[in-house]
């Protein structure tokens, strides 16, 4: 169990390290700055086009949408429907799709 908690570690702290060379992000799947993201850089991401989709043709497209910064400073990506909507936090190397949106 402590070997998989110092893999864990560090797969999270080589994934996050700094990028010296112009910008690479080493493998990591996010490739753009959170703070200025675009909803086509979160939708470029894996799962949430399928999840942003699938909600489009249940409920048709949504009645808003946003980047936002949460008390933590962190920021996260929602769109909005009538009955349901979709949040991504985006941190420096990842990120976490929601069925609900941080309010």
């Amino acid at each position: 169990m402590k070997k998989l908690i110092l893999l864990s570690a560090f797969l999270i702290f080589a994934c996050s390290s700094g990028d010296d060379d112009n910008n690479s992000n080493s493998g990591c799947p996010i490739g753009f700055e959170c703070s200025t993201a675009t909803a086509n850089d979160f939708l470029s991401l894996d799962g949430v086009n399928d999840e942003y989709q699938s909600n489009v043709s249940q409920y048709g497209t949504p009645i808003s949408d946003g980047l936002y910064q949460n008390d933590d400073g962190g920021y996260y990506y929602s769109w909005v429907w009538a009955d349901d909507c979709i949040s991504v936090s985006c941190s420096d190397c990842s990120y976490v799709i929601f069925d609900d949106c941080p309010l």
